[in-house]
């Protein structure tokens, strides 16, 4: 690498560290989610265990991967159970994962559509929005683009990476389940560089490897597709469109009134590149890749119908690539960029926050008040707000809270309070 490049690579990841801890923690969206994580992790790093299944998803009858929570739990005990561990792990995550996007897809291609690509990942709306969230799904940040070596290394018949692209995609399928899909890419290289049945076998053992802890205490999961498939039928075609229409609109624009914008602005851009390049769809691995999972991605989510914006994980960092390659073609590119990082530039320190957001300070003040009251007696919340409907009333980021304070937490404790995020306010109950 140059000295001007690593210099200039240097600059897009501190511009990306900046808009991603601007107002750090006033805005740390701290939700039941996150708090419902910390417990989770917590249980296992007091007891010096590792669990052998990751926590329930939305779905209680699945569960995630463990490998997440093996990376969590010492870093629970390193930061002592602070409640900001998942920001500062999905904060590290997204800059490595910048660090890797410019040296993958520097081999593939070159050294400029490998910083145009880093830099419109740094400024992108949805990469900075899905890190505030502060999830597992960060880590695909770094895991798409080394799954996409992987493949490019098979497409160059390099046999050896067979195996291990397989254990790469199982350790992506221990974070979330919505890779799935990319198995229809990977048959599609298979069948088009002519891999025998032997490598389908080696991938598949390569997949099943990070797995089968996993594989065998969950084996519900087997029942997850099938059930995403026949539920299709009477699932909400309009709200299936607005989702594609924000996944796509948020790659370019944070105001949510330009969505629909953007992704009319990339399927035109989509479009004009297959019509282009559909002749070279086997013969250059870029086009292949990038139609393909492009494509498969969408209708896959189409398929399961109304689907959350983070089952696009498999192309969060895909299509800046594709944007970085199409615009790489053009002399002026960044006059575009310009004018998009110009309509932006509010969105980056203003941006729009969940409905269950309170301030982390407020919960903590709430959760001290509370401690207070209960004069070190035990006590149990509960919580009126936004997906209250959810378990325990989705009350367990103050459930974290107040163990982590101090707070004496039991079901059945002497005193029970409510706090309705909707007034910032509680209420004592008995």
């Amino acid at each position: 690498m140059k000295k001007f490049n690593f210099f200039l690579l240097l600059g897009i990841i501190t511009i990306a560290y900046f808009l991603r801890v601007w107002e750090f923690p006033v805005n740390y969206m701290f939700s039941g989610e996150l708090g419902k994580e910390m417990l989770y992790i917590r249980q296992f790093a007091l007891s010096g265990s590792l669990p052998v299944i990751g926590m329930p998803t939305s779905h209680e009858w699945l569960s995630y991967g463990p490998i997440y929570y093996w990376i969590m739990i010492p870093v629970f005990n390193l930061m002592k159970g602070s409640p900001y561990m998942l920001f500062w792990v999905s904060l590290i995550t997204s800059l490595l994962g910048l660090a890797i996007n410019y040296l993958v897809v520097r081999k593939i291609t070159d050294e400029a559509t490998s910083l145009i690509s880093t830099f419109l990942q740094a400024v992108s709306p949805i990469l900075i929005w899905q890190t505030a969230l502060s999830k597992l799904h960060t880590f695909f940040f770094i895991l798409s683009p080394l799954f996409m070596y992987s493949l490019f290394a098979l497409w160059s018949r390099k046999k050896v990476w067979v195996f291990w692209s397989g254990v790469i995609f199982g350790v992506m399928f221990s974070f979330h389940f919505s890779q799935i899909p990319l198995l229809a890419v990977v048959a599609l290289l298979f069948l088009t560089r002519n891999y025998k049945f032997s490598d389908w076998v080696k991938f598949g053992a390569g997949s099943l490897i990070p797995n089968l802890t996993f594989i065998w205490q969950d084996k519900l999961f087997a029942a997850w597709v099938p059930y995403r498939i026949f539920t299709y039928v009477g699932k909400n075609l309009a709200e299936t469109k607005d989702l594609i229409i924000e996944f796509f609109g948020r790659n370019f624009f944070w105001s949510r009134n330009l969505w629909i914008w953007g992704f009319a602005v990339f399927a035109c851009i989509l479009i004009h590149y297959v019509w282009k390049n559909w002749r070279q769809f086997t013969k250059d691995f870029m086009v292949f890749y990038i139609i393909s999972s492009v494509i498969i991605i969408t209708f896959a989510n189409i398929l399961h119908a109304a689907p959350p914006v983070h089952y696009f994980l498999p192309i969060f960092t895909t299509v800046p690539i594709f944007l970085a390659v199409y615009l790489r073609q053009f002399r002026f590119w960044f006059l575009p960029v310009l004018a998009v990082l110009i309509i932006n530039f509010g969105g980056y320190f203003t941006f729009e926050k969940p409905d269950d957001f309170v301030p982390i300070a407020k919960q903590i003040s709430i959760v001290d008040a509370i401690i207070k009251d209960s004069g070190g007696k035990p006590f149990s919340i509960k919580r009126v707000g936004p997906y209250d409907y959810f378990p325990e009333s989705y009350s367990q980021n103050y459930q974290y809270l107040a163990i982590w304070r101090g707070g004496v937490l039991d079901k059945s404790g002497e005193s029970s309070y409510t706090i309705n995020d909707y007034t910032n306010t509680y209420s004592k109950e008995k």
